[in-house]
Order: structure tokens, then C-alpha cells, then sequence
């Protein structure tokens, strides 16, 4: 997802389709479709993520069927900004078995 979101210029919203075609039952319920997803990541505390020059991973907690990834993301104007991305393991439905996202947030707020 993270290097998806790296090939994403913003404008065609290539990597934001990648990235909406693995999130959550619950997550496209919440946002709406795919266009609304795009307009999401690319809001003022998602923008770091698209087109993003690197990501490094921190930290990864697991607990059962969720998970927790602190990633730092590096821009393409070479700020650093934290995130937190969720998974969350699906248990039912077509996609049972599959880690798929249920949030990201920007360090400072809650998912």
C-alpha cells in the first residue's frame, strides 16, 4: 500500500485506488467510494503520503486480528512526518483471512 501510495502523483489517484481497493468494509462504509477516498488522502494531514520519496517502518504491534504499524513517512520535499496505520484481519465475508487497512493517522491524532 505504502509504495502504491508513493506512485500516486495526486492528481490521477492511481495509489489512493490501490490503497481503497485494501481497506475495510467498515473504512469504505465510513469514507464512502473511491473518490471520496482519494479526496481523503489527499487532504493537509494525508498529503505527505502521496508521492512520498521513502517510508520506514518503527514499529509493528499485533494483537489477535488487529495490528499497528508506526511508520515515518519521508515527503517528496524531504520532511519526515509519523503516521499510524491499522490493519485489521478480516474474520468474515469474501475477503476472510485478509489483512486489510481500518485507519491511518498522522502522529498527534487519533484513529
Amino acid at each position: 500500500m505504502l509504495g502504491a501510495l508513493a506512485d500516486d502523483d495526486g492528481v490521477k489517484g492511481g495509489g489512493a485506488a490501490v490503497v481503497y481497493a485494501f481497506a475495510s468494509d467498515r473504512m469504505r462504509g465510513l469514507i464512502g467510494d473511491q473518490a471520496a477516498f482519494s479526496r481523503a488522502l489527499g487532504n493537509s494531514a494525508n498529503a505527505p503520503l502521496l508521492g512520498h520519496a521513502s517510508a520506514r517502518l518503527e514499529a509493528l504491534d499485533r494483537d489477535g486480528d488487529s495490528a499497528r504499524a508506526a511508520v515515518v513517512i519521508t515527503a517528496a520535499g524531504g520532511s519526515a512526518v509519523r503516521y499510524t496505520i491499522a490493519l485489521k484481519r478480516q474474520v468474515r465475508g469474501d475477503r476472510r483471512g485478509c489483512w486489510l487497512l481500518s485507519g491511518i493517522a498522522r502522529e498527534g491524532a487519533e484513529l
